[in-house]
């Protein structure tokens, strides 16, 4: 993999990808058809089996025509071989209510592809539990800087730069939305920012780690939150 890109090269090609995808399209999208990315654009064979790893986190996967995968088969566990390219989602993300987590399991894999278009290798998706114990090796694949690497070329492609200044448009928002710390939004912003996430088709918290991602949001501090929206602070240091 070429590890050597940084953000704004992630931001610039997965902007140019999808743009190139859309065509010429006369009003801009609010939500990228990943899965018409996946396997228009790319195309990459896209199958759905019920995943028997041991691994119960892993959730999708892109095969390097080598690597087997565990799968249920006439209800036992069997090792199927995928031809090279193909990506396999776990059938749980068929599921109703399922469709964000589904939406960037795709999109992560289309980023596994991408970026390791001079070495393909088999990789997996998998989301971290927090009440698994992980050995040291899985934590590392986890958390490494390859997988944030993925997971940010992800997100640029459901959420490409273009498209999230549209939605912010439409919406009505000309602005930067204030954030209090790191995390606190005022409750008529979180409920903008929720209805902006589900015109994206992607989560709340994803969309907000987007919004920080494109400066898109003005930090204040913590203190004037829990004082002016929650009206505790001052009475407090007057005591």
């Amino acid at each position: 993999m070429n590890s050597c890109f940084t953000d704004m090269e992630i931001e610039e090609l997965a902007e140019g990808m999808i743009r190139q995808y859309l065509g010429t399209w006369e009003n801009t999208p609010l939500k990228v058809d990943i899965e018409g990315f996946l396997t228009g654009y790319l195309k990459l064979p896209l199958k759905f089996r019920c995943f028997a790893e041991e691994d119960s986190s892993k959730i999708g996967f892109i095969s390097d025509g080598i690597t087997p995968l565990w799968v249920i088969a006439g209800r036992r566990p069997i090792q199927e071989v995928f031809p090279k390219g193909t990506i396999v989602l776990d059938k749980s993300l068929q599921r109703r209510g399922e469709a964000g987590r589904k939406r960037f399991t795709m999109a992560h894999e289309a980023g596994h592809y991408i970026m390791d278009r001079t070495v393909t290798r088999a990789s997996f998706h998998r989301e971290y539990d927090r009440e698994r114990a992980y050995s040291p090796q899985e934590l590392k694949e986890l958390l490494s800087f390859r997988e944030a690497r993925v997971d940010r070329l992800a997100a640029a492609l459901l959420m490409p730069r273009f498209m999230v200044r549209e939605v912010l448009g439409r919406f009505g928002v000309f602005w930067l939305i204030p954030i209090y710390g790191d995390n606190l939004l005022r409750l008529e912003d979180k409920l903008l920012v929720q209805k902006m996430a589900r015109a994206m088709g992607v989560s709340y918290t994803a969309f907000l780690i987007r919004l920080k991602e494109l400066s898109l949001m003005e930090r204040h501090d913590i203190s004037e939150y829990i004082t002016g929206e929650i009206g505790l602070g001052n009475e407090v240091m007057a005591l």
